[in-house]
């Protein structure tokens, strides 16, 4: 099978960018990256347009942030989210940084997320890195990587969200998810106590959900709403 060119990869980049602003899942100052090579990454600019990105708008940066293709274009100021996964996880290539809503008001509050939703089994433990701050060092981005361990996201408390998966459609697939879950467990909390999935529940739901052509199934769904 052919591998994508540079330009089928920015694209892509951009298209789950442009996905996430319709969606509402990041706002002006969300930003998602594809590992390029071992010491770089694909980046939308800092300055970019989320909702009329191109393939123009992409740039790419070694992991301290450097631009590696010429010119002067600055990637986001919290690229140390991107770089650190990179480093400290060599099997992931492509990492998500949202703002959504629901998700970031149960870190307002504290409130842990739990499994209400099926494909929120995938999410691991979903960990909180208590602090609101901007990811913008390297310190800060180690810091992340360590509470985020082995999971495929990890809560910036009153801030947002981090992403993380092999594919570009993988982690696209679990920056939905994670939000969904959090809506659907914010509503059903204005009823009353959300039913949360078992562990054999969840385990179920793993065997089934972890696919490469539900996570594609998740991703055309959002990619009809932008042509």
């Amino acid at each position: 099978m052919p591998q994508p060119s540079q330009h089928e990869i920015k694209q892509e980049l951009v298209d789950a960018i442009r996905m996430l602003e319709r969606a509402e899942y990041i706002d002006h100052n969300g930003h998602c990256s594809v590992r390029r090579d071992a010491n770089s990454f694909y980046i939308n600019s800092g300055a970019s347009m989320r909702a009329s990105l191109t393939v123009e708008d992409i740039v790419a940066v070694d992991l301290d942030g450097k631009p590696v293709d010429g010119g002067n274009v600055k990637p986001p100021l919290e690229f140390p989210i991107h770089a650190e996964v990179y480093r400290a996880r060599p099997k992931l290539n492509a990492v998500f940084h949202t703002h959504p809503q629901w998700s970031t008001y149960l870190t307002m509050t504290g409130v842990a997320q739990k499994v209400v939703y099926a494909q929120a089994s995938l999410l691991g433990d979903m960990p909180v890195m208590d602090s609101p701050m901007s990811v913008n060092t390297r310190e800060m981005g180690e810091r992340m990587i360590a509470i985020m361990g082995d999971n495929p996201v990890v809560m910036l408390k009153a801030h947002g969200v981090v992403a993380a998966g092999e594919t570009v459609l993988e982690c696209f697939a679990y920056a939905a998810y994670v939000e969904e879950n959090a809506r659907r467990q914010y509503m059903a909390m204005q009823i009353g106590e959300p039913y949360v999935f078992s562990a054999e529940e969840q385990a179920a739901c793993r065997q089934k959900l972890r696919s490469p052509s539900l996570f594609k199934k998740t991703w055309d769904h959002y990619r009809s709403k932008i042509s």
